[in-house]
């Protein structure tokens, strides 16, 4: 497994990967729809980066992230969320 170091942004930067940044765009969507809390928006970034590194991708892109997101929410049962998500 790799471990996720760096991603690319949309505009073709390398930036240092941080998991926050997940758990606070999930959790935003969450209070959006009133749906799961902190614990949950944390299982959904540990997923994602789970499967990040399980992918062998070195660097992976923004939208890389934000698709295995919003899978991820949507096979944990958070449709509202990853439609609030998916808007954000």
């Amino acid at each position: 497994m790799q471990k996720i170091e760096k991603i690319k942004k949309r505009d073709g930067r390398i930036v240092p990967f941080d998991k926050g940044r997940i758990v606070k765009a999930v959790l935003k969507a969450m209070k959006a729809v009133g749906e799961g809390d902190e614990k949950a928006a944390e299982d959904v970034a540990d997923e994602v980066v789970s499967l990040l590194e399980k992918s062998g991708k070195v660097i992976p892109t923004v939208e890389e992230i934000q698709d295995l997101v919003e899978e991820t929410l949507m096979r944990k049962g958070f449709y509202k969320v990853a439609k609030a998500y998916i808007l954000y």
